[in-house]
């Protein structure tokens, strides 16, 4: 009896989970932050791997259909103390203001309708990237020249993430994937009085690992 008890109840509660997840048309979802790579600048000195906790500053909406949402993000970064070396480990320090703007449109797809639900998909999408910054020897903190980097590129994101329902209309959502990125890339180096010492254009392929590629809070709205 308690075994056929607890079998309805659970049939309840996951049929309640369905229609809670398919009866709304659409979702916003405010960014919480995401651990991830950045795209290389100059030559910099990756290391093992250097990952980057982004605070929030971003948005993601999505269209739901059953059980395939179409979504669209914006997410931008901004520091001002941005740091890494440069060529190798003990050749330079630079330091500076990084700016990025992500804007991406895919899809996600929930493998099951429960109250945790693991999902699929795929986002493509464009990034900015700027970065103006100062290069100093690092064994006598020596000013080398001024660094002005711009990158702009199409990326392709495969993700995998898991959602927990908190109620009906609420939901956090956590993801991780990885960005490949194509990128055209200009790189200005100058001296102090801003006289030019080299000026490089070209393009490259990149990948970035993220972890926790987004962390998000997301309200469900509008009735099929």
């Amino acid at each position: 009896m308690k075994i056929t008890s607890f079998i309805i109840f659970f049939c309840l509660l996951f049929s309640f989970s369905t229609k809670a997840q398919s009866s709304y048309d659409y979702s916003f979802g405010v960014k919480l932050l995401s651990v991830e790579e950045f795209p290389k600048i100059l030559n910099e000195v990756k290391g093992k791997s250097k990952y980057y906790l982004e605070p929030s500053k971003g948005f993601i909406f999505k269209a739901n259909d059953n059980q395939i949402s179409y979504r669209f993000q914006v997410y931008t970064y901004n520091n001002k103390d941005f740091s890494f070396k440069n060529e190798c480990e003990t050749c330079e320090i630079i330091t500076g203001k990084y700016k990025s703007l992500d804007i991406k449109f895919g899809f996600e797809r929930s493998v099951i309708y429960s109250k945790l639900q693991p999902f699929y998909g795929l986002d493509l999408g464009f990034k900015k990237v700027n970065f103006e910054g100062t290069s100093k020897d690092s064994n006598n903190s020596d000013f080398l020249y001024n660094a002005n980097v711009e990158k702009n590129g199409a990326l392709v994101y495969p993700f995998v993430g898991l959602k927990f329902n908190i109620i009906p209309v609420l939901s956090l959502s956590i993801e991780s994937g990885i960005d490949f990125y194509y990128s055209d890339d200009k790189e200005v180096k100058s001296g102090q009085n801003n006289n030019l010492y080299s000026l490089n254009h070209y393009r490259r392929w990149e990948f970035a690992t993220r972890p926790i590629g987004l962390l998000s809070l997301q309200y469900s709205f509008g009735r099929n």
